[in-house]
């Protein structure tokens, strides 16, 4: 076998190839986070994986930075399996950064070595493949811009499902998490009025990013009407 290097990743290509055809990248294999069992993190390891590639309408990154999100844990526990055993290794991740070095056909606006965040899957790994991207500012962290793809594609949807406009007055219960955060942020540049629910702690958070603040627990609906000042249009949990 033919063991290759580029920065920060070793490869190893597992057939001989003909010697009147040199290697390339696209006929190795990468290091994924994966599992071949249901459970918890303990069944997680980090070992050679198929190199994928950016079909029609995608792009590929070397990743730098990817998020963990509740349909991670819930695939790794097998929560979400109804019942049926695995066929094969598992994969986790649903969004990612990293610097693009792969484009596929009809893809325009991105180029090869553009830095940009976005939503695809299998992205704990060395490479993954992304359906929908944008570019990331280089102000943002990498951690932080992983964090983006799937916690802002829930709060648009919501949002846009709520119908949620200018002059609308929004309640967003736990606005302090990753969702809550992003659905916050959006519904204020929508031209929303947002009530936000966190703890005390998260409050100065709440009021930095636009909202009105208010401690969640016992007696919360009094507080958010009181917040309010007037009917709420619509309430995101």
């Amino acid at each position: 076998y033919h063991v290759l290097h580029r920065p920060h990743l070793q490869v190893t290509y597992l057939d001989a190839a003909p010697a009147d055809i040199p290697l390339t990248w696209k006929d190795c294999w990468m290091r994924a986070l994966q599992f071949t069992t249901y459970g918890g993190p303990e069944v997680l390891k980090w070992a050679d994986a198929p190199d994928p590639h950016a079909g029609p309408g995608q792009i590929r990154i070397a990743v730098r930075a990817a998020s963990v999100n509740p349909i991670d844990w819930k695939m790794l526990s097998g929560a979400v399996s109804g019942g049926q055993p695995l066929a094969g290794p598992g994969y986790l991740g649903f969004d990612a950064a990293g610097v693009v070095d792969e484009v596929g056909d009809g893809i325009t606006g991105v180029s090869v070595g553009d830095d940009v965040l976005g939503r695809g899957s299998n992205t704990q790994a060395h490479f993954a493949v992304l359906d929908s991207w944008a570019a990331k500012p280089s102000s943002v962290d990498w951690a932080v811009a992983a964090a983006a793809g799937v916690a802002g594609e829930t709060a648009e949807r919501g949002l846009r499902l709520l119908d949620v406009d200018a002059g609308d007055t929004v309640f967003v219960d736990g606005g302090a998490g990753g969702v809550g955060a992003a659905t916050v942020q959006m519904a204020v540049a929508r031209g929303a009025k947002v009530v936000a629910s966190s703890s005390q702690a998260n409050h100065d958070y709440l009021r930095e990013i636009g909202a009105t603040p208010v401690l969640y627990g016992e007696g919360v609906v009094a507080r958010v009407q009181a917040a309010a000042g007037g009917p709420v249009d619509a309430v995101f949990d």
